[in-house]
Parts: structure tokens; sequence; C-alpha cells
């Protein structure tokens, strides 16, 4: 690589940044009046499910396999629910593995992470701890395991292909202290959660503190720093794929703000898809609902079994799967899930493969909502 032509470690200003930047842009607090009034929306209807892990795991699968497809794995969502249920995908094992490790980083960040205004001894704050345990949980087998897991950078990284770096992220050297700052930024109450929110990913984009995974971690900032703030009551607005939607606008925007230290670009930007990801979601969530009740009344009435709905909250948690995975999650014998299955299937809930062994069962109604 040619030292001349690669661009000094870049040095982003500490933050915070200076609030009057955005509070002075009418077009900015019209974007954050309505996307707050949207994540409130959303915030009443998640408040009110009794079991919101049929809403949340449909929308995590989407996020996993978008937010890996940023970079670069082809894994669709079809493969991940196929690979859930035991089937043999053609998607090579670390792709794969990327996809599973950004859910469980997701689900171990949700177990032990508390709230910003809650004093839980059993919870953890929003701090580079949980960030270096997400961080090794993504790796773990994939493509970048042989990378330092859970560690910031020893190394300068670079973003860009080796004969064409685009930038260069902050130095190996100043990374603990910026990475200080951000965390005690997290920990600060701003002018606004989601303004805070966009400063965030964006600052932790610039720093790029790990040699590898920088890009997801980010991008699981984002709904695990609104749950923290009390904005959301779960970590479920996800922004994968208003991101991927225009992947180079994106990169542009981040791209902008080192460049030209235009926050507001960004902020706009990041507003919009704010917007656009929590009316999406709450469409989402509530035919997601509305397919549950639905189908709950008919299988109580129709079945005549109360394991019925242990079943079906089963299949809303993984609408692709084998028998002895919907016993073992259901906790009821094996004979009993293929009398229910069977009767489920009849009823035309649920389908199945041809095979008379093996088979696996699918919820069409349910992944025609999720597909993306």
């Amino acid at each position: 690589m040619n030292e001349f032509l690669v661009p000094k470690p870049f040095e982003p200003q500490r933050l915070p940044i200076d609030s009057s930047i955005y509070i002075n842009d009418y077009e900015t607090l019209v974007r954050l009046t309505k996307a707050n009034r949207y994540l409130g929306e959303y915030k009443g209807f998640l408040s009110t499910l009794i079991n919101p892990i049929l809403l949340i795991s449909p929308l995590i699968n989407q996020e996993a396999v978008l937010s890996s497809k940023l970079e670069g794995t082809h894994a669709t969502l079809e493969d991940v629910l196929n690979y859930d249920a035991g089937i043999v995908v053609d998607i090579e094992r670390d792709e794969m593995r990327e996809v599973v490790n950004y859910r469980k980083a997701l689900f171990y960040a949700m177990d032990v992470l508390g709230t910003f205004y809650e004093d839980d001894p059993q919870k953890l704050p929003l701090t580079g701890r949980i960030i270096k345990d997400m961080h090794r949980i993504l790796l773990e087998g994939a493509r970048g395991n042989s990378k330092r897991k859970g560690i910031y950078k020893v190394y300068q990284n670079y973003i860009g292909g080796k004969s064409s770096v685009s930038f260069t992220p902050v130095s190996p050297q100043l990374t603990d202290d910026y990475m200080q700052n951000l965390e005690a930024y997290i920990h600060k109450e701003d002018f606004d959660v989601l303004i805070q929110s966009a400063i965030i990913h964006a600052q932790f984009e610039m720093i790029h503190p790990f040699e590898d995974g920088n890009g997801r971690i980010g991008r699981l900032l984002i709904p695990l720093f609104l749950y923290y703030r009390e904005i959301l009551p779960f970590p479920t607005l996800y922004m994968s794929m208003y991101f991927e939607n225009d992947r180079a606008l994106y990169l542009d925007k981040l791209s902008r703000v080192s460049q030209k230290n235009d926050w507001i670009g960004w902020i706009k930007y990041y507003l919009e898809g704010i917007i656009a990801q929590t009316e999406y979601s709450i469409q989402v969530a509530k035919e997601i609902y509305a397919l549950y009740e639905f189908m709950k009344n008919k299988v109580i009435n129709q079945l005549n079994s109360a394991n019925s709905i242990k079943l079906l909250n089963f299949i809303f948690e993984s609408p692709v799967f084998n028998a002895k995975q919907a016993s073992k999650a259901s906790q009821l014998s094996i004979r009993s899930i293929y009398t229910l299955l069977n009767k489920m299937e009849k009823l035309g809930y649920i389908k199945s493969t041809d095979k008379k062994r093996n088979k696996i069962y699918y919820c069409p109604q349910l992944l025609e909502i999720i597909q993306i």
C-alpha cells in the first residue's frame, strides 16, 4: 500500500456536538417531530402486547439478514429460516454463521441490558463491556474469527479497497479515548434521544474501534440505545432495511460527516429512516398480531386443545421448523405434536414438505408478511 496515498487517521470532534447546528434547522425539527410521533404510536402498540417475542423474532431475523447483507453476505431470510429448521442450505458456513451470530449478539444484549432510569443490580448499562461482548459473539466462528474478538483494534484499519483507501478511521492509539467519550455521551441527556442516536451511530462508524464487524455493531447500537433510553419497551426498531435500500446514499451521508462536518445532512437522512422504519414496523407488527389472534381463535375452537396455543406460539417464533423442534420448544410429546400438526395442516394453517420422514413445516401466511 502506498503510504502517500493513504489518508491520515481521522480525528472526529469529541461529543457532544454543538446542538445549535440542528436546533435552528427547521427541516430537521419537522422530521424530528414526525419521527417522535411515529415512535410514540409504535411504543404504545408494543406496550399492549402480552407476548411480544412473537413479533420481535420475525423482525430480528429480518434485521440479522439485512445488516449482514450490508457487509457482503448473500444469505436470505429463507436461507436463515431453513437453516434454523435443520435444512442444508447452499450458503457458505461462515456467512450463515455471521447472520446467526448477529441474532445471538442482539439477544445477549436484550438479556443483560438495563435502562437509563432504572436501578436493577441484575442489569448492565450500555457500556463498552456490552459492546465488546457483542463483538465477541458476532465474530465467533465467522469470517472475522481470526481477528481480535471483543478487543479494540491494535493495528490501523481502513475503509475501502487495498489500493483505494477512502477513509482512515481513528488510530488505535486514540481509540480507547474516543470510545470512552462515546460511552460518556451515551449516558448524557442531550436535546433529543433520536438525534443523539444518529450522532452515536455516525461517531461509532468514524471511530471504527474493531478490526472487523464495526458496521454490524454500529447498527445494533441503534435499537439498543433507543431501548436503553426507554424510547421503546423493546429494542425493536431496525435501520438496516433503510440503509440497504440505498447503500451508496447511506455511505455518502456518513462520509460527508467526516469530510465536510455535515451533521445536518446526516441527521435529516437518519430521521427519515426512523420515520420509514417505524412506519414499516408498525404495519408488520400489526399484521403479525392480527394473524396470530385470528389463528389463535380458530385453533382454540377447531382443535379443542389447550396445548395448541403452545404450538402456535412456537410457530410464530419459528415459522419454518421440524416436529422435534416444536416438541422441545412446546414441551409436548412428539406424538402430541404430530397430532396437532396434522390437524393444523388439514385446516390450512401450516404446510409441510412432501417427505414422509423428517418433514419440514412452515406457516405460509406468516412468511408472506415477513418476506423481504
